[in-house]
């Protein structure tokens, strides 16, 4: 990483809910990535809602990292817990995270998507979801045309989630701290975490 001769190389803190929220961090630029590849490629209806729900899982891993680092100071057990008994549910995930003081951008990511689901990456949830017609199905639950059929809103979801990566990269920029001993007993403590929370 090139700097500025008078700017100061921030040492990285860590414990066990920053490593969560790095993971998520990471998964959700890789997610963002993917989609930017992927978007103008996909030119028919299924191709660009499953590249969509690469953006959906963005924005939800982007909350996760969020939800980590605003809740280090609570029982990281008893926030991993809750984070995935929300599952995919993005309306959920903006109503818990609380890393920023101001609430709009949450509010923005919920009102945009928390109708929608990742499991739109299955043909017979995107048409329940866009055509219930072609599945004798009363009512659409989204409007295609006015979301994913509009390259304008899929765009803003897309700076959205730039957005919410934007506000957090602070905190995972910097250099890992040398103190041996320090990362030792980090790596243990997430071994156990591990073992206590994440296997079945």
């Amino acid at each position: 990483m090139q700097l500025a001769s008078d700017e100061e190389v921030r040492t990285l803190s860590f414990s066990v809910p920053r490593t969560l929220g790095e993971h998520y961090y990471a998964d959700a630029r890789d997610f963002a990535s993917r989609f930017d590849r992927l978007w103008e490629m996909e030119l028919h209806k299924s191709g660009r809602i499953k590249t969509f729900v690469d953006l959906l899982m963005g924005c939800e891993c982007a909350l996760k990292s969020h939800i980590f680092l605003g809740r280090e100071n609570e029982d990281t057990k008893s926030v991993y817990r809750a984070v995935r008994k929300m599952g995919h549910d993005i309306g959920k995930l903006a109503d818990y995270a609380n890393y920023l003081s101001e609430r709009s951008l949450y509010e923005r990511v919920k009102d945009q998507l928390g109708t929608l689901s990742v499991f739109l990456r299955y043909s017979l949830d995107a048409y329940e979801t866009f055509w219930p017609s072609a599945l004798n199905v009363k009512e659409a639950r989204c409007n295609h045309s006015r979301t994913i059929g509009s390259h304008r809103w899929v765009m803003n979801v897309r700076s959205m989630l730039e957005e919410l990566l934007a506000a957090v990269n602070s905190e995972y920029s910097g250099i890992v701290d040398s103190d041996l001993a320090r990362l030792i007993e980090h790596e243990r403590a997430m071994c156990e975490f591990v073992n206590e929370c994440m296997r079945p």
